[in-house]
This record gives C-alpha cells, structure tokens and sequence, in this order.
C-alpha cells in the first residue's frame, strides 16, 4: 500500500522552522554587534563635537567680544573722549554704563590713555598680575594691536583707540574667571578647561569637579574622556561610560523584542499561508475532478521525491483536463470570435423555438426595440414563416427613427443532415438604405439643376469626364454618351484664348480653384461664351477629381459690348453736346456783343434826351437778352456736367455786402425795404465758388423783388461749424409778395416752370432762375426749399457747403510781384478778331492808343513779324478762321513772332462761356481773359493794366 504524503502545512513549517531559527540567531548576533559597535563609535563622536564645540564658544567669545570692543573703540565718543577733557566727563561715564558685551554676571570695563592711565572704567575692580598688565600694554598701547588672555587670573581683552592710525589709548574688558563666561552655554557632555599646570578654569558640571580645582585630584576611573589642546589651555569632555552600557543594553532589548515579534508574526504568515493553500488547492481538486470524468492519461512528474497530496492532485486532475480541452478549445474560441465580430445579427433556435445562440450585435439591437427579446425573435419567426429572406421594418428607441433590417432564415443540421433548428441572420441596412437615397437627391438635384454641371477625374490619364447634366447637354449639344471618357479640350476652337486655357491648366497642375470665361464651341460648331468655376473635391485629403459650373454668358458679353458701345456714343454725344454749347455759346454772345458795343459808343456819344430814353430801354432789353442767355447757357452746362464748381477763398461778407448794395437801388424805386442779417461766427473769410453763391443769392433776391409790390425783404445769412472742422452756410430771403400757392411749390424748381401763365406774361423770365440755383446749391453739397402761403409772401433757404479759408490767401485784384506800372502813356495795340463790328468797336473803345486789328491768328502772326513797332498788348480772340488764336498764342510763346513778343501780354476776348475754357487760355499762354460780352470800362482797365507792367524776357507769363 502506497504511504499517505504530507499535508501541505505541515511540509512548509517542518521546512522553515529550522532555516528560520538559524537566520534569527544570526541576524540576532550580528545586529547587537553592530549595534554596540555604533554606540561607543556614537559615544566617541559625541564627545569630539562637546570638545569642537567648546573650542568654537571659547573662540568665538574672544574674537567675538574683540570685534565688539574694536567697533567701541572705533567710535566717535571714545575717540573724542581722548582729547576733549573738558567735556568727557559731561557723556563718557553714561556711555560706559550701557555697555554690555557677554553674558557674564560680572564684567569690567576701562578706558586708558597712551600712558596708560585709567579715564574712565565700568566696575573696576581688577587686580592684574604685573606680568599681564605688562603684556597688554605692550601690546595694545606699544604696537597699536589687540590682546586677549585666558588664564586663572581670568580672561583679558584689549584693543587700541586709534588716532590717525595710531593708538591713543585703550579699551580694555576684564572678566574674573572664564567659568562667568561659558556657565550660560548649553553642554552634550562635562567639559573642563584647564590651564598648562592642570588648574581648572572652568566646569560645566561643577559638583563633578570644581573650579579653580586641579585636574589631577579626579578620580576618572569609569568615564569616558576626549581632550583637545587650545592655544595654553587643555579642554576636555568626560562622559560616564555607564551611559553607553545603558544605551546598548535599552538597544538590545528593543532589538531582542523586534526579533521575538518578527519570528512569531513568520511563524504565524507560513501557518496561516499553508492552511489558506490546503483548502485552495483541495477545492479546486474537488471542483476539477467533479467536471473532468475520463480515464486516467499519463502525465509527466515532478522530480521531486517529497510532493503535497494536494499538489500531487491538482497535477493528476489538470492534466486529464488540459488533455480534453486541448481537442476542443481552439475550435470554439475561434467560432466565438467569429460570431462576436460579424457585422450582422445572429440569433439560433431549436425546433421548440427556444434560443440556442445569439451574437452580441442582436442582443444590442435587442435592447433598442420595444419589448422583450423572445417577443422580438417571435415577430421575426412569424414573417420569415413562409419565406427564406424578408426586409423587415423596426423602430429604434434610441433615434427614434426606423430600421430597415434583410433578415434571411437558413436550417440547422447536425452530421447525420437532421434539422435541429433555423439560424437567423439579419443585416442592418438603415445606413446604406439613408445612403442611397440621399445619393439618388443629390444625383436628381444636379441632373435636373439649371446650371451645367461637369466632373472630371483628374487622377487618370487625359483627366476624363465622368458625369454631365442635362443641362450641359442642353448646353453643348453633346449627350452623355458622346462627352463621357473624353476631355473638355474638344470644346475648344481656333478663337478660345490660349492664355485662359494655360490658366485653367496651371490651376489644376497645383490643385487650386478657378474661375474664368473662355470661348467654346457647341457640337453643331456655334461659338458662345462659357462663364466656368472650377472646384477640387478631395477624398482622404486628396484632390482626386474636379467639379465644373458652366454658364452661357454669350448673351452678358453682348450686352457688356453694347453697354460700351452705349457709353462710347454717350460720351460722344456729351462732346459733341459740348461743343455745340461752345459754338452756340459764341455765335450767340458776338451779336450780343457787338449790339451792346455799339449801345455803349453811343452812349459816349452826344444825345438828345428822347435818345438817352430809347438807348437805356435798348440797353435794358440787351440786359435782359443776356440774363436768359446765360440761364439757357448755365442750364446746358449743368446738363452737359460742364459746370464747374470752383473752390477759391472770398470775403463773403463782402460779397453779401455788395449784393446789399446792388439790391438796395431796385427796392428803393419799388418802395420796399431791403434787410440783411448776419451771423457768421467769424467766419467771414471762406473757401468756395463765390460766383455761384453770388448767382444764387441773386436768382432769389431779383425774384423777390419782381414779385412784391408792397413790404419788405428780409435776408438771414448765418454759419455752422461741422464736427469734421467743415462749414456749413444756411441763407434764407424772405419776402412780403404774391406767394405762391401749395399745389404748384411741388413743381416750382422743375425747368422752364413759374406758378402760371399769368405770372409768365405779368413778371416775365424763362423759368430756370430756381431750377438753376436747386442745382448749383446741390454742386456745393446743399439743397434749396420753399415755404409759402398764396398771397402772404414767400421764404427760399438754401444751404451750400464751405471750407475755412486763411485772410491771407485773398488774392488782390490785378496784384504782381516784381513789376513795375506807368500810367498815362498811349499804348500800341494789336486786335486779333475775325468780327469787323467788334474790330470797330474794340478801336473805338480804345481810341486813346494806337490800334492795329488782324483777322486771324495767321495775320497776327504776320503783323509782329513785319511791323517795326512793337506792340504793348495783344488782344487775342479765341475762334477764326484759319488759325485760331489758342494756336496763335502758342506759337507767339514758341519764338514765331519774334524774341521781343516772347512775353508780350495777351488777352483772350471769348464769346465762349463753357467749362475749360479759361483753363485753355492759360494752357495757350494767354495772360488774362475777358468775356464777351464785356464793358469798355473792363476792358480799357485790362488794356492799361498790362500794358504798364515791364516784363522781362525771362518772365513766364502770369496766369
């Protein structure tokens, strides 16, 4: 019969027990060895710090009381006190009471002089052998150095007092025994301090050796001693060497304890751990051999001859175990695995219906239905009844939208081909399902989109066209079948820009967007103009494909064309506008000029009274002829946008002034009363276009007084200073006069418009005064209003926008720098124009100087050249035949007539009234301009103003 193994606990304590004595008696031996070693080495150590730090408290009391010393006698009072004797006695012995340099009960102070004579001391009552009162003299009052000494006698420290560098004195301290200066410092062990003879000069534990004993008399039989030599001194620590046998004894017994604990708490581990183990490894057995009942199979041993039973068991049944799962185990985790990663649902079920098997994808999808999970099994038995695969429809509770689940049903057979059950398997399609509809949108969208839509793949060779709309097809004439697979390149023709095309090509080359227009052609060989926007579509970061936007924008480019074409002929039309207004311009204001020439040499000639009636109506009526034409002309202009708003500084009020003055004469024949009110802020120096503000106060002021028989007119001129620093200037005129009435105000600044016919054939005017001033206040960033009552008087404001202007840039009427005038000499003129009434009349204005007259720029030209006189001024008029007098003047300018004419003045004299003509004047090089028609008052001024300046050659002309 086989012999019973031991139990498990058994073997590990009857295998532990001795190693373990044997390791606790060891450590035991070597740990009280250590630690004694550590004691006595603790032991000496502690005694050589008492020894070191009785030497630093020795030096450092000398050293430390010396420096204190020195920094007394370094001060003010004890170098004063050495030689101002009249009055060291009045602070010195105060001073000496606060002092206070170490811990000892009794310490003495004092103050030598050179010869060694005591001023002043601090309880003094030292009796100093000879030979040390010697020393410190010596040393301190002879060499000017300190001094200290430990010694019976007590501890001596002196320093110099020094004057000039050197000693006048000293300060001296003096302590009785150096047992008053360690007794207050903390101590590890006894120390003493002895001198050279053994005299004991100081104890930290006097009832052990007394001071002033010597060292000899100890019995040091049981202690420990350490000594150390200090300068004459011995010092010494003493420890009882009881202390250490104490320390290692309390040492062992805490380390005999620890060890007694430490071998029971082992004692009681390896116990517990084996009874913890036995009962493990007996169930586990238990278990195993209840699960496992086969035969027995041999197995491979321990080679161990000594095996716990329960080990020897688990052996016996874990083999026979490892043997039967080995066939097994692989088979069935890889067919879990497998069942656990299908991506679709799998559930089986007996011929009963009751569930064999169930992957976790159903009982996920399970958990997100209504019900029970036998119920929903049951739902998809009954509509898999009659059919091997359905597409079933299920609510899901998480999204709360519908799952569209293909669920197919397939037999279970054993090996023997008996049907065991059915296994279900069902694909979740809700995403895909989602997928394609919204591809089966988008693809709908784009074909049905207006817009044409073309992709090509640029990742293959040729970059081919995969899709195309309907409405490229409609666009191009080409079907899908006939573009797909091919490039774009086959729309392009011999017109199609071949820079557009390297752009288009450069921009796919590095996979950017584009968009541009480029010409193509149809399949049936038409040309239009396609507006293209080209976009890269990525797939994982990359541009794999292109998306184009096509647009015929033929019909763009046309009305592109014709709007350009329509801009050219406007511009045109505005030129040719312009010069008719010029033209007219001048046909117009020559008559008129020559009518008010001739009026004005009449007027300057002898007349009866009848004839100065008749002439000043001829000449009021000529007035009024160029009121209207200058209206019709302004109103051109402004048509035309050749009206020229100027920005030039004025003195507005003096400009509201003279329109005071002028309008005062015409109300008082009417008996009116005429006001002028101002508030300008200061402001009477501004930027602007006097011209215009002066025609709009006037267009506003003559019909004021044209339409009020009775009253008064009132006008309210004042400014505003802007945020910007800009100035804004409100003006009103106010009158007492017929009004107009509230259905016609609407309609009173449109052209050619008075309140009615009767005013028109009363009053007169052709209607553009107000329209002509709503625009001019309009040019100057302003606006015009009425308010009226019919019967009761009218009020016009208008606003007008200015700039501040500084004083000094008013310009002073006909003002040169550097000339020179002559007045009263008879000058030589030369008058340039092609009209002989006006030649006449320009003579007879001129009839005190000499006058030469030339029909165009040609004879003018001519006349320098040949005439030995030379002329003072030319009078140059602006359009002749042949050559005109811009012309004419630039070739004056250029040498043509002569070096003397280089600089001749030259005035225009104009009927043209249009924008840049003044500016073509002085870009001719003419001087100065009059217009036509003009005063002979003006024109004699002009004449004699020129005329008298003396000009160098040198001189640029003055414009």
């Amino acid at each position: 019969m086989m012999q019973q193994p031991p139990r498990l606990r058994s073997l590990l304590l009857s295998s532990m027990l001795p190693r373990l004595v044997l390791l606790v008696a060891v450590l035991s031996i070597i740990l009280f060895a250590l630690s004694f070693h550590f004691i006595v080495k603790q032991t000496d150590q502690l005694q050589q710090q008492s020894v070191d730090g009785l030497e630093q408290d020795i030096n450092y009391i000398v050293s430390d009381t010396t420096r204190q010393l020195a920094d007394l006698a370094a001060n003010d009072i004890i170098i004063n006190s050495l030689v101002d004797f009249e009055q060291r006695d009045n602070y010195l012995p105060m001073f000496f009471r606060s002092l206070n340099l170490t811990q000892a009960k009794s310490v003495e102070f004092a103050l030598f002089d050179f010869a060694g004579n005591r001023v002043i001391d601090k309880n003094w009552n030292a009796v100093i052998p000879e030979s040390l009162s010697s020393a410190w003299r010596q040393q301190t009052l002879g060499s000017s150095n300190a001094y200290s000494s430990v010694s019976k006698y007590g501890v001596l420290i002196s320093v110099p007092v020094l004057l000039r560098g050197v000693a006048e004195g000293a300060l001296v301290m003096y302590v009785d025994s150096l047992q008053s200066l360690l007794a207050p410092y903390p101590r590890l062990t006894n120390q003493l301090v002895t001198d050279s003879s053994g005299h004991v000069l100081f104890s930290s534990e006097p009832s052990l050796i007394a001071p002033n004993s010597s060292f000899s008399d100890f019995d040091d039989s049981g202690y420990a001693i350490k000594k150390a030599d200090w300068q004459n001194l011995t010092l010494y620590s003493v420890k009882p060497t009881i202390t250490a046998y104490r320390e290692a004894a309390w040492t062992g017994i805490v380390l005999l304890a620890m060890i007694v604990g430490f071998v029971f708490i082992i004692l009681h581990m390896v116990s517990m751990t084996g009874t913890l183990a036995e009962r493990t490894l007996s169930t586990l057995y238990n278990d195993i051999k209840n699960r496992l009942n086969s035969d027995d199979k041999t197995s491979l041993r321990l080679d161990s001859d000594v095996e716990a039973q329960e080990l020897a068991d688990i052996r016996e049944a874990f083999d026979k175990l490892i043997w039967d799962l080995t066939e097994v185990s692989l088979p069935n985790e890889q067919f879990s695995n497998v069942l656990e990663s299908m991506g679709d649902m799998l559930v089986v079920v007996d011929q009963d219906k009751q569930t064999l098997l169930s992957n976790k994808r159903f009982d996920d999808f399970c958990h997100d239905q209504y019900g029970e999970k036998n119920g929903i099994l049951k739902f998809i038995m009954q509509k898999l009844a009659s059919s091997q695969s359905n597409e079933l429809t299920h609510f899901s509770v998480s999204t709360g939208q519908e799952r569209f689940v293909h669920w197919t049903k397939t037999s279970l057979a054993d090996a023997n081909g008996n049907i065991r059950g059915d296994i279900y398997v069902g694909s979740d399609e809700t995403e895909q399902r989602s997928l394609e509809s919204h591809v089966k949108v988008l693809t709908h969208a784009m074909d049905e989109a207006t817009v044409s839509i073309i992709i090509s793949d640029i990742k293959r060779v040729g970059q081919p066209i995969i899709y195309v709309n309907s409405a490229f097809e409609e666009l191009t004439g080409y079907s899908r079948e006939e573009i797909i697979g091919h490039n774009c390149r086959s729309m392009q023709g011999d017109e199609t820009s071949k820079q557009t095309v390297d752009q288009i090509r450069k921009a796919i080359a590095v996979r950017e967007p584009i968009e541009t227009t480029l010409l193509n052609y149809k399949k049936d060989g038409s040309a239009f103009y396609n507006r293209l926007n080209l976009t890269p579509v990525k797939i994982n970061g990359e541009v794999t494909h292109y998306i184009g936007f096509q647009q015929d924008v033929t019909q763009q480019r046309q009305t592109e064309q014709y709007l350009q074409d329509a801009r050219e002929k406007a511009e045109e039309s505005a030129r040719l506008k312009s010069s008719f207004l010029a033209s007219m311009s001048h046909e117009i204001r020559t008559p008129i000029h020559g009518i008010s020439g001739v009026l004005q040499l009449m007027a300057s000639s002898e007349l009866t009274e009848e004839q100065k009636h008749y002439l000043s109506l001829a000449k009021f009526s000529i007035q009024g002829l160029l009121h209207i034409v200058n209206d019709i002309l302004d109103f051109s202009k402004i048509e035309a946008g050749q009206l020229q708003i100027e920005e030039n500084p004025f003195d507005i009020l003096e400009s509201l002034e003279n329109l005071q003055s002028q309008y005062a004469i015409m109300c008082q024949e009417k008996g009116l009363a005429l006001h002028f009110h101002f508030d300008l802020q200061g402001f009477h120096v501004v930027q602007g276009d006097d011209v215009r503000f002066r025609q709009i106060l006037s267009n506003l002021l003559g019909n004021a007084v044209k339409f009020t028989d009775s009253g008064c007119i009132e006008v309210t001129t004042s400014i505003q200073q802007n945020a910007d620093n800009s100035l804004k200037l409100l003006c009103s005129v106010k009158d007492t006069g017929i009004g107009i009435a509230q259905d016609k105000q609407s309609t009173i600044f449109d052209v050619f418009t008075q309140e009615d016919l009767s005013t028109t054939r009363k009053f007169g005017g052709t209607g553009l005064g107000l329209s002509i001033s709503k625009q001019l206040c309009e040019l100057m960033g302003g606006d015009i209003k009425l308010e009226s009552v019919k019967g009761h008087g009218s009020t016009f404001s208008f606003t007008i926008m200015l700039e501040q202007a500084d004083e000094a840039l008013l310009k002073p009427v006909h003002h040169s720098s550097g000339v020179k005038r002559e007045k009263g000499k008879k000058r030589k003129v030369l008058i340039v124009e092609d009209n002989d009434i006006n030649q006449v009349i320009v003579k007879q204005h001129l009839n005190n100087h000499t006058t030469l007259s030339a029909k165009s720029g040609l004879e003018a030209l001519e006349a320098l050249n040949k005439m030995k006189v030379t002329f003072d001024v030319v009078l140059m008029d602006c359009q002749m035949p042949e050559m005109d007098g811009f012309e004419a003047t630039k070739r004056i300018r250029n040498g043509e007539a002569g070096e003397r004419y280089l600089n001749v003045p030259i005035i225009a004299l104009t009927a043209n009234a249009m924008k840049g003509d003044k500016e073509r004047c002085v870009n001719a090089g003419m001087d100065d301009y009059l217009s036509k028609p003009f005063d002979a008052i003006d024109l004699i001024d002009k004449v004699e103003h020129w005329a008298s300046i003396e000009r160098n050659s040198e001189e640029s002309a003055v414009h």
